[in-house]
C-alpha cells in the first residue's frame, strides 16, 4: 500500500453549494531569486527517474521471459453432438426469434400506414 501525502497551501477557500463543490485558490508561489543557480522540483525528477527505472525493468523482464512455442499441429477440436431435447430447444428459440422479428415488422407497418 502506498502513501500518498498532499500538501496545500492555500490563502482562501472558496466554497460553492457544499462539500462537493469545494473550491480551493492555492497561493502564489514565490518567484525563484535570479541569477541563484537552477531551481529544481524534486517530485517531477523522482517521477520520472522512476519512470524510467519501470520501463527498463520491464523490458527486461520481456526478454528474459521465454517465449511460448505455438505446437506444430493442432488437434482437431470435434463439435458435441446435440440431444433431441438441445435440438428441439434450439429450433423453439429460433422460432420464437422470427415471431418477435415479424411482430415488430407488423407494428412498424402498421404506424407507417397511420402517417
Amino acid at each position: 500500500m502506498d502513501t500518498v501525502y498532499y500538501h496545500l497551501n492555500a490563502r482562501r477557500v472558496k466554497v460553492s453549494g457544499g462539500t462537493d463543490l469545494v473550491t480551493f485558490v492555492p497561493a502564489a508561489a514565490p518567484a525563484p531569486a535570479e541569477g541563484k543557480g537552477e531551481v529544481l522540483d524534486f517530485a517531477r525528477c523522482r517521477q520520472r527517474l522512476e519512470t524510467k527505472e519501470a520501463w527498463k525493468n520491464l523490458t527486461l523482464a520481456a526478454r528474459e521471459t521465454p517465449q511460448a512455442e505455438e505446437p506444430a499441429e493442432a488437434p482437431a477440436l470435434q463439435p458435441a453432438s446435440l440431444s433431441r431435447r438441445e435440438r428441439w430447444a434450439g429450433w423453439m428459440e429460433l422460432c420464437a426469434t422470427a415471431s418477435i422479428i415479424a411482430v415488430s415488422l407488423a407494428a412498424v407497418a402498421a404506424f407507417l400506414r397511420l402517417l
